[in-house]
C-alpha cells in the first residue's frame, strides 16, 4: 500500500517520543499491506475501527495509547494519514 501523509506521523512522533517505534511499526505494516477490504485490515490490525460518518479508519497504536486516523482507497491501494493523536486527545474530540 502506498502511504501518504507520513509527515503527520513524523511531526507527532517529535512531540511524543514514546510513539516513534509503534508508529514506525504501523507504517511498516501499512506499506507491506495489500488489503482489499476492512475485514483484511482487521485480520492484520484487530484494533482498527471504521467511522462511517467520516469514511475514515481509526487505528489503535501501542495498546490504544495513540490513535491514527487515515483514509484508505482499497482499489488504488493508497492510505492517506490524516491525524495522529493521543488516546486522551481522541476522546476529547468525540
Amino acid at each position: 500500500m502506498t502511504v501518504a501523509g507520513e509527515k503527520v506521523v513524523t511531526d507527532f512522533a517529535k512531540k511524543h517520543a514514546q510513539s516513534r517505534k509503534p508508529l514506525a511499526r504501523f507504517l511498516a505494516v501499512a506499506h507491506e499491506a495489500e488489503w482489499k477490504h476492512m475485514a483484511e485490515v482487521k485480520e492484520t490490525l484487530p484494533g482498527t475501527d471504521f467511522d462511517p460518518d467520516t469514511q475514515s479508519y481509526i487505528f489503535n497504536i501501542s495498546c490504544n495509547k495513540y490513535r491514527l486516523i487515515a483514509f484508505i482507497n482499497f482499489e488504488k491501494q493508497t492510505m492517506l494519514v490524516d491525524t495522529v493523536m493521543t488516546h486522551e486527545e481522541y476522546n476529547k474530540r468525540k
